[in-house]
């Protein structure tokens, strides 16, 4: 199971096992929960990621203007392709592996010595590069969705098999005889990836069938799975001293109905207003006749104004800094 780079998955429910390969060597055995996994990947900055994807692209321009290519720029393409995967992997070493093993496998081609060959591969790594922003967005849409249905079933139903082309893909796997979970001889089905937008569409489809909500927590403004069916509001991410955002929010809360602040309603409109931005620009498939707007650059301004209105509220900030922090996208 160390002959290809990449990641191998066995799952059971919410757990998996995560068997990373890099350079056909074993580097890393983790277990996972499915849910953590996919939310936390939301969470990762990929700001500075489309900055230098956007030069990446600028280089794949032919010299010529029409269609001439050069094997330095070629050289120059993939060497800032891996090195983009490798800067990815200092924060989230899956992505990264994953990207690279991608890139990895584009750059194993056949050169007949055009400058088509040359063309299409640069191509297929800037396609390649574009995924995890891609898929980042339909991820966080279709989660974010789940909460905004009674059902489970409807949610399935209306959000997710009518747009089933997106989750059309092939996993492979390979059976061994051995369990990844206890390590006792077991025959055992372990699926295989070299591609981020499998990865993650696998994780998810294996979330969906767990039947389990999503919720946006009102105090951080990230998504969560809650723990239990009890009534829960806020997640237990840590957002400052060391307490969450479940210790702290109450008493944030209590301040909110005490005061009828027009601030924080401009704050929801807001949020709602700049998601819808993300989805113009997305939808539009990066036209330029939208005006850009990413889902990192959403994540980015929601994480920033989110915490301003925690200090807001706590009387750390004033109400002009906080009405320019909504006001800042």
């Amino acid at each position: 199971m160390t002959d290809k780079n990449g990641i191998y998955l066995s799952v059971d429910g919410d757990d998996a096992v995560r068997v990373i390969i890099e350079n056909n060597i074993k580097i890393q055995t983790d277990r996972i929960k499915i849910s953590e996994e996919l939310i936390g990947e939301l969470e990762f900055d990929l700001s500075n990621y489309e900055a230098v994807l956007d030069r990446i692209i600028e280089e794949t321009e032919p010299l010529d203007g029409i269609g001439e290519y050069s094997e330095e720029q070629f050289s120059n393409v993939s060497n800032a392709a891996l090195e983009l995967a490798d800067g990815v992997r200092e924060n989230d070493l899956t992505s990264g592996i994953l990207l690279r093993a991608t890139v990895n496998k584009l750059l194993d081609f056949e050169d007949d010595g055009t400058a088509m060959c040359l063309m299409t591969t640069m191509s297929n790594i800037v396609d390649a590069l574009r995924e995890p922003l891609d898929t980042r967005y339909i991820l966080y849409k279709y989660l974010k969705s789940r909460s905004e249905f009674d059902t489970h079933e409807e949610w399935l139903w209306k959000n997710i098999l009518s747009e089933g082309y997106f989750f059309r893909r092939d996993y492979p796997y390979e059976i061994i005889n051995y369990d990844l979970f206890t390590n006792e001889p077991k025959l055992s089905q372990v699926f295989f990836f070299d591609n981020y937008a499998d990865y993650f569409v696998f994780l998810f489809l294996k979330f969906a069938k767990q039947q389990k909500r999503v919720l946006e927590c009102p105090c951080c403004g990230k998504l969560f799975v809650p723990k239990s069916n009890r009534a829960e509001i806020y997640c237990d991410r840590i957002i400052v001293d060391g307490k969450t955002c479940k210790q702290i929010a109450p008493k944030l809360a209590r301040k909110l109905k005490q005061r009828n602040d027009p601030l924080l309603e401009e704050y929801e409109r807001a949020k709602n207003r700049n998601y819808k931005r993300v989805e113009r620009f997305e939808n539009s498939g990066g036209s330029r006749t939208v005006m850009r707007y990413t889902f990192d650059d959403y994540k980015a301004w929601l994480d920033k104004v989110s915490e301003i209105k925690r200090l807001y509220l706590q009387g750390k900030v004033t109400a002009d800094e906080f009405k320019s922090a909504i006001l800042s996208s």
